[in-house]
């Protein structure tokens, strides 16, 4: 695990609350290490799941509920962590909505459901995010949502809707790597898009700088100096999932080109785990948007790696000779350096 992903989570995380939700496969113990490290780093933990030991405040029923409520409220402050004791539940759905009410009447934002069947699938895998208007279409098809179903999936939009902020889908093993990386390890559902692009903030920097390092050692793209870099950040756009995971970066340089009236699209970088959300398409949307704001007659892009090659022909670009590209963006290249393939587009 990336000691810098991990930290930036934790920082996003501080004093914030977190509903873990343990089905009735699990116990405290499966999940004690993440709970530790939550509890250690200032976030109010709330953990709902049965036998949960000594210390554990029961929930159900309508009597004295609200002073259960505020119990478990004052232990997550006080203490860090509240353990509510569901006892054990019908079905599974049953013990989901539990949770989920939890949530809503403490007004959680965030609640993690720890259960052995992990995220969503699809016919192309796990399904990384999911917002309320693609779970309804997925709803329609029981077979989409394997493994789970339809009556705990809607619990589950409808609490993003009523006022969850987020809700992760994880086993107990992939918990870390679900709340600490990039990558993650299951399924995000939240209400409404869960992918945002806009400029980058000078508090962006410093992540959006591993995820350039990043790229640069995977090959996908070419290293840079610190100042190419730093200029590139200026320039640079965003695109971030949850409010606050950032998952994509790209910049749109002009300045060498204004004469030209073109613009370059440079630096393109979006996490593994997010290229078949859409996150690349919707960057370079918003630096078109961009470039037809600032009177630009066309934006190019110029890539060895082939992956990205492929990227910008279904995004809409035409491959074209590199004498196409302006003089300027050649400056400085020996004559023997074999150059990228160049992708157009007119605005």
């Amino acid at each position: 695990m990336n000691p810098t992903e991990k930290q930036f989570y934790l920082r996003s995380f501080r004093h914030r609350a977190i509903l873990l939700h343990l089905s009735s496969d699990y116990r405290l113990a499966d999940v004690r290490d993440v709970v530790t490290e939550l509890r250690e780093n200032s976030t109010h933990l709330l953990v709902c799941g049965e036998n949960l030991g000594s210390g554990a405040i029961a929930v159900g029923g309508a009597r004295g509920r609200h002073e259960r409520l505020a119990a478990l409220g004052q232990a997550m402050v006080e203490r860090g962590v509240a353990l509510a004791e569901r006892g054990g539940a019908r079905t599974r759905v049953a013990g989901l909505s539990a949770s989920v009410s939890l949530a809503l009447d403490l007004r959680v934002r965030k609640l993690v459901v720890v259960d052995p069947r992990g995220g969503i699938l699809s016919r192309d895998g796990q399904r990384s995010f999911l917002n309320a208007a693609s779970v309804s279409r997925l709803l329609r098809d029981a077979g989409r949502l394997a493994p789970w179903t339809k009556g705990e999936v809607s619990r589950l939009v409808a609490a993003v809707k009523d006022g969850v902020g987020s809700v992760n889908l994880t086993d107990a093993p992939g918990l870390a790597e679900e709340l600490f990386t990039y990558e993650g390890a299951g399924t995000l559902i939240t209400a409404d898009d869960y992918c945002q692009v806009a400029r980058l903030m000078a508090d962006d920097f410093d992540e959006a700088l591993t995820l350039l390092a990043r790229g640069e050692r995977e090959g996908f793209l070419l290293p840079r100096t610190a100042p190419e870099r730093a200029r590139l950040l200026l320039a640079g756009f965003g695109a971030w999932f949850e409010g606050g995971r950032l998952s994509g970066i790209a910049a749109l340089e002009t300045h060498r080109y204004r004469r030209n009236r073109l613009g370059e699209i440079v630096g393109l970088y979006t996490i593994t785990k997010f290229q078949g959300e859409g996150v690349g398409l919707r960057i370079v949307d918003e630096l078109l948007a961009v470039g037809r704001n600032e009177g630009l007659r066309a934006v190019f892009a110029c890539t060895s790696n082939e992956r990205a090659a492929d990227f910008f022909s279904r995004a809409g670009f035409e491959e074209v000779p590199s004498s196409r590209a302006p003089s300027s963006k050649w400056r400085g290249r020996t004559r023997a350096g074999k150059r990228p393939r160049v992708f157009w587009r007119d605005l």
